[in-house]
């Protein structure tokens, strides 16, 4: 368990060492990298080298070179491992096995005349005396001569001292004696030294023990030095300077103790002032104490802040300050210990001046020990600190705090600064950046998403945006254009295209509050939002504009919208006329291949090339799929869907959820032009065929209502909600900034399309019942095709067939009441339907039925509209759109007047 510890310990050191992650700033990260490094290192017991396998393996690696008449390396290799047998240890077979491994092809790749690099350089030749005679010979003047070994006996070394005295008395200078060999006597250089000066230094230490004062001599004692009364010592007011000063900066001294556990610097009682009572002294020293302890509380908590740049950008800018307060302390004592002129030494003078420069320092350092708890759980907690309170210094006067917190501020902010340029700049992100309110998202998302997907908005816990609360108004802009940034970049349009001539300006307190005091009267809060838009506002306009202009010239965002507004909102009535009634004709001629997918692309992009190019036209594709419903209704047409490829880049404003939107305006609009189309098509011979003058009547009656109805909402949904709509999204899209704004005005468009257009969930039950009344049309001309006279061919509508093949389809159990006029959407079941024989129904049975169908008809009609009517009123009333107040007045006014 100890081991496991131990192994635990170093991991985590060799994880801090060689990464920046940390266990406090970057949790995920660091559990990340410890769990892979734990895994490598495991224990494992694996057993030893087989050294017989090594063995082996050699032989066998002798035997191959010389089979492949190799015998130099066999033999090389021979002689070598005889040299390495001699040197054995019991790591050996372990390095052969390594090398070994580590072989490559020997035979092809080695070369024994490789080995002689190897050798070591030979010796030089031993030195002989020929070579010693030839450069020094022995016969020179003097190299013969005795040596007197006892000249420096160490037997004389004690009594040097008198020999160099006597030899100095006996020596006299005469003319004839060189000065170089006169003996030096070193003794006669030692100069006395004079007691009372180190005397006097040492009792102007004050801090030493009374003992050892009092064996001074008290001659040499400076009549500033302190006495002894009742356990205390007095010191003087230039004493208790230095003492301070020293404390002040952080120095030991012996007028002060510091005691971390009370949280306070006293001084000591037992040092007084002579001019001064003990309690002013107190008092004046337990002043100096708050101060410095508050500078010693700073200096530690800078000092012991996590590894985080955002964190490291604090510390280093608190110590430039306290080390600029440290050069102020140094200038009070050159002042007072080291003065040009004669001054005067108050302890009061250097409280004000000591307490004038430390005020901020004691600002700051109120502000780091309140901060620093909060760091691991907010990174830039400092920063939204040391904003208030530069606003608050600056409301209640304190333009020295408020200059120097503001300084304080804005060093630490260029660190926070430095990802948020390199976003904008280049579209990058930090590895692991935990402090950067963006983080990627989804990097494998495609591009079509890529606006929207790949990228996010990091939020805590709250919701609120992880980023500082004074940046947060302009994280959006900061947001959008690191993505236009690399938006651009898939496009290839590169940012040495587009980079900016001009420098990007300076966010420093310069650039914020200016050099001067004109900002005393503006807020710093706006000071700095004003300075932090220009900021950003030239990198974001840039990339906005050169964006905003490749999806309109290059990629053809117009361009697409205009043909969305032909292909699905039917901008040109004509044209989706054409394309409708063609579908129409195929349908009624019921052919197996009507929903033919191949022959209704080419059709429509036969249809649609009047108003699209080449190009934009085979972009067109016809989808169809099997319908869900059965007999002729119009909720078939949900199955015919056209789809038109756009780039991708058109998605990220266009996104996928408004195609469908698109899809099913299209078919609303197929279903109220099916309708239309079986109406107009029915032959007025067909509506008179009938004896009964009252059900001519009532059939003319019902084709004008159900016509009606149909122009009513097709000019509705054409007129008074596609059209405005869309002429107002695209006004606005012109003005939009960025595919943020073209996005939500886009979406906005549509949801907005959705609701005029009756297809929102909430107004189900209204499009339901227009969709019953569009099905009214066309069991009106079924009811009509059904009453024809034998052999008329003149209802145009759907191809009569002959009596014989209806009377061959029909089943003996058909119930042709059910295939005449079947109940929309309130269809009742089956128990309630009657059997008809069709073969034995007469004339006036047929007529009844006629009747009593079209009755049937004019009875849904007058139920379904009224609905229509009452719950396009009603969600009007509760804050709908107008155009809903509109098409039921139109509704209402036509119900009425056909009732009177």
């Amino acid at each position: 368990m100890a081991q496991s510890a131990k192994i635990s310990a170093l991991t985590d050191e060799l994880i801090v060492s060689l990464t920046i992650f940390s266990p406090a700033t970057n949790a995920q990260a660091f559990k990340h990298a410890k769990d892979s490094a734990t895994k490598g290192l495991k224990a494992h017991h694996y057993a030893r080298t087989n050294q017989f396998d090594i063995q082996a393996k050699l032989d066998g690696l002798d035997e191959k070179f010389r089979v492949l008449n190799r015998d130099d390396l066999a033999d090389a290799l021979l002689v070598r491992l005889k040299e390495l047998y001699r040197f054995q240890s019991k790591w050996t077979p372990e390095s052969l096995s390594l090398l070994l491994r580590l072989s490559n092809r020997p035979v092809e790749k080695s070369n024994v005349e490789d080995l002689d690099l190897l050798k070591p350089p030979n010796p030089p030749p031993p030195l002989t005396w020929a070579e010693i005679i030839a450069e020094d010979l022995l016969d020179k003047d003097g190299i013969w001569e005795n040596i007197d070994y006892a000249a420096e006996s160490s037997e004389d070394e004690k009594s040097y001292k008198s020999q160099d005295r006597q030899a100095s008395s006996e020596i006299t200078q005469t003319s004839g004696i060189d000065e170089d060999d006169i003996p030096v006597n070193a003794a006669s250089f030692v100069k006395s030294v004079d007691a009372s000066g180190l005397s006097g230094i040492e009792a102007a230490q004050f801090w030493r023990p009374r003992s050892e004062t009092a064996k001074l001599d008290s001659r040499s004692v400076d009549t500033n030095t302190p006495s002894e009364t009742d356990g205390t010592s007095e010191i003087t007011e230039l004493q208790a300077i230095r003492e301070i000063l020293f404390m002040l900066a952080g120095l030991p001294t012996s007028l002060f103790v510091i005691d971390k556990h009370k949280k306070e610097v006293t001084g000591k009682k037992t040092f007084i002032l002579s001019h001064t009572i003990p309690q002013t002294m107190n008092s004046l020293l337990s002043d100096f104490g708050n101060i410095g302890y508050n500078l010693i509380c700073l200096r530690e908590l800078a000092s012991n802040l996590p590894p985080v740049a955002l964190f490291q950008t604090l510390e280093a800018t608190v110590m430039k300050r306290l080390s600029d307060f440290n050069q102020h302390l140094a200038k009070l004592q050159a002042r007072y210990f080291a003065p040009n002129t004669a001054i005067s030494v108050s302890l009061l003078e250097v409280y004000h001046e000591v307490h004038k420069a430390a005020k901020p320092l004691l600002h700051a350092a109120k502000l780091v020990s309140e901060v620093v708890p909060y760091l691991e759980v907010n990174p830039f907690f400092h920063l939204e600190t040391f904003f208030d309170q530069i606003i608050l210094a600056q409301m209640t006067g304190e333009m020295d705090v408020f200059e120097f917190l503001a300084q304080i501020f804005f060093d630490c902010l260029q660190t926070y600064l430095k990802p948020i340029t390199r976003w904008m700049e280049f579209g990058e992100l930090g590895v692991d950046d935990e402090t950067f309110f963006i983080g990627m998202k989804d990097k494998s998302s495609e591009a079509a998403s890529l606006w929207h997907d790949q990228f996010t908005l990091r939020r805590d816990a709250s919701s609120a945006l992880h980023a500082p609360k004074f940046l947060r108004p302009a994280a959006l802009k900061i947001f959008n254009t690191g993505k236009s940034i690399i938006f651009l970049s898939k496009l290839g349009i590169h940012q040495a295209n587009y980079s900016p001539t001009k420098k990007t300006p300076r966010l420093d307190y310069e650039a914020v509050c200016g050099t001067t005091s004109p900002f005393n009267l503006a807020p710093f809060s706006e000071l700095f939002d004003s300075a932090f838009e220009s900021w950003i506002t030239g990198s974001y306009n840039l990339a906005s504009t050169v964006l905003r202009e490749q999806l309109y010239s290059e990629c053809g965002l117009c361009r697409i919208l205009e043909t969305f507004k032909h292909i699905y909102l039917a901008a040109d009535g004509s044209l989706f006329q054409d394309f409708a009634d063609s579908v129409f004709e195929r349908i009624d001629r019921r052919g197996v291949g009507w929903n033919d997918r191949f022959l209704l692309t080419e059709l429509a992009q036969g249809i649609f090339s009047a108003v699209l190019d080449s190009d934009g036209a085979q972009k067109l594709v016809v989808r169809t799929s099997t319908p869900k419903h059965n007999g002729r209704t119009v909720k078939n047409l949900t199955a015919l869907s056209i789809d038109y490829v756009i780039p991708w880049s058109i998605t990220n404003v266009i996104q996928r959820p408004s195609l469908q939107t698109y899809q099913r305006v299209f078919s609303f609009l197929l279903q109220v032009y099916r309708a239309k189309y079986l109406l107009k098509n029915i032959d007025w011979n067909t509506t008179k065929a009938s004896s009964d003058h009252s059900l001519t009547q009532l059939s003319f009656k019902l084709r004008y209502r159900l016509i009606w109805f149909t122009d009513t909402l097709r000019s509705y949904l054409t007129e008074t909600a596609i059209a405005p709509s869309t002429a107002e999204m695209t006004t606005k899209l012109e003005s939009a900034e960025d595919i943020d704004a073209m996005a939500e005005i886009h979406t906005k468009y549509i949801s907005r399309l959705q609701a005029q257009c009756l297809l929102s969930k909430n107004l189900s039950p209204i499009n339901q019942a227009i969709i019953s009344l569009l099905d009214l049309g066309v069991l009106f001309t079924d009811v009509l095709s059904q009453n024809c006279p034998k052999n008329t061919d003149s209802f145009t509508a759907q191809p009569n067939l002959s009596r014989e093949k209806r009377e061959t389809r029909r089943k003996p159990t058909q119930n042709r009441r059910r295939s005449v006029m079947p109940a929309p959407e309130s269809s009742s079941d089956g128990s309630e339907e009657d059997d008809y024989d069709a073969d034995a129904e007469s004339t006036t049975s047929h007529e009844a039925t006629f009747a009593e169908s079209l009755a049937k008809i004019q009875e849904q009609f007058d139920r379904l509209v009224p609905f229509v009517t009452a719950g396009l009123r009603s969600v009007s009333r509760v804050g709908g759109e107008v155009c809903w107040e509109m098409l039921a007045e139109r509704l209402e006014w036509q119900t009425s007047r056909s009732r009177s």
